[in-house]
């Protein structure tokens, strides 16, 4: 298996951040604060007198943050999933498993499609 990049101190900030949004993001009490945010813009904005402009860019902002949280989710997402696959490659190891299926994931979608139907024979077979 390839050794892991570096961090560097700037990555380690952005990944700490991303960590820490997570948490607050997945907490169980976000939803009830994105829905009471909502009813404030949905009901309290118009009538405290503020204009179409102002909604406008309360809503861009809300689709900025939006975006900002998908591109979050993907970065745990990923790294989650390389975490995964680096514990699964240990098991295949210690199992003594074929260790040309160690790091498949990095093969080419083509290649790892003929590994997967050359197993499914293999299963087949038995």
């Amino acid at each position: 298996m390839a050794d892991m990049p570096s961090i560097t101190g700037e990555s380690k900030t952005i990944a700490r951040f991303a960590r820490w949004s997570q948490r607050i993001v997945a907490s169980p009490f976000a939803p009830l604060v994105t829905l009471l945010v909502v009813a404030l813009a949905l009901f309290a904005l118009p009538t405290l007198g503020f204009d179409a402009e102002r909604l406008a860019q309360v809503e861009f902002g809300v689709a900025l943050v939006t975006l900002l949280l998908v591109f979050m989710l993907e970065h745990n997402e990923q790294r989650d999933t390389i975490a995964l696959h680096v514990k699964l490659d240990e098991i295949l190891l210690a199992l003594g498993a074929d260790e040309d299926k160690v790091g498949v994931e990095e093969l080419p979608a083509a290649k790892l499609e003929r590994v997967r139907d050359a197993e499914r024979r293999k299963a087949a077979a038995r």
